[in-house]
């Protein structure tokens, strides 16, 4: 039972969701034929010994990496795959039981969980080229921010502690400004946000996507445009 992520009650053990968060990398009817039926969330029903064993019905490790690496949902695997293998921060800046399927596909969120909770998602080989990729792609303001008072973020509420986290108040004041109470927040007219030294580098000032306004709200002195 060392090979699986359960969970013990008092009459016996039970997979978690952890062990099937995951997709098959076959189809999933072509998965339960090669290797028997798929496990299920909260039952005791034994993986099936082709998931394991070889035809003499003895444990074989090449035969579980088989079924790790191309169908790791009918065999109960998700947790041991190398998407989700990996230790979430000890101290992450959200509670990672909170976040949501829709917080994992959304690109303002996926940095924060890159991070902080890489397992919960199956961002575990993320990593550093996220990081890179998020800096060009995703950090630049979006029109949406201008005024307007909703929440950029997914399910900003799944977690209000985020709204007082010290190392959160950048993400939430401009992406999770309804759930955090930020809506009346005065801002500056000619702005100097800390990441316009980015943002410039990266063509933010003569960029033809954002409006002069946008433009002088957040980096109006870098920008030299007040």
């Amino acid at each position: 039972f060392h090979q699986r992520r359960v969970l013990r009650s008092i009459k016996c053990f039970q997979y978690t969701d952890s062990a099937l968060k995951c997709q098959n990398k076959y189809p999933n009817a072509d998965c339960e034929k090669l290797f028997g039926n798929a496990v299920k969330v909260n039952t005791d029903t034994e993986r099936p010994d082709n998931c394991f064993k070889n035809a003499a019905g003895v444990y074989n490790e090449p035969m579980k990496q088989l079924a790790v690496s191309i169908c790791p949902l009918t065999c109960g695997y998700c947790c041991i795959t190398p998407a989700y293998n990996c230790e979430n921060k000890r101290n992450p800046r959200i509670a990672c039981s909170t976040i949501t399927p829709d917080m994992c596909e959304n690109p303002t969120w996926k940095p924060i969980i890159v991070e902080d909770c890489p397992n919960v998602c199956g961002f575990c080989k993320e990593g550093v080229q996220f990081f890179f990729q998020f800096i060009f792609t995703y950090e630049l303001p979006t029109n949406s921010d201008l005024g307007t008072c909703v929440d950029i973020a997914k399910d900003c509420a799944a977690d209000i502690s985020i709204c007082n986290h010290i190392d959160m108040q950048d993400f939430v004041k401009k992406n999770c400004k309804r759930t955090c109470g930020f809506c009346n927040e005065a801002s500056a007219e000619c702005g100097n946000d800390p990441k316009c030294a980015r943002w410039v580098a990266n063509g933010y000032c003569t960029s033809s996507f954002y409006s002069d306004e946008m433009k002088k709200k957040y980096c109006g002195k870098p920008c030299k445009l007040c």
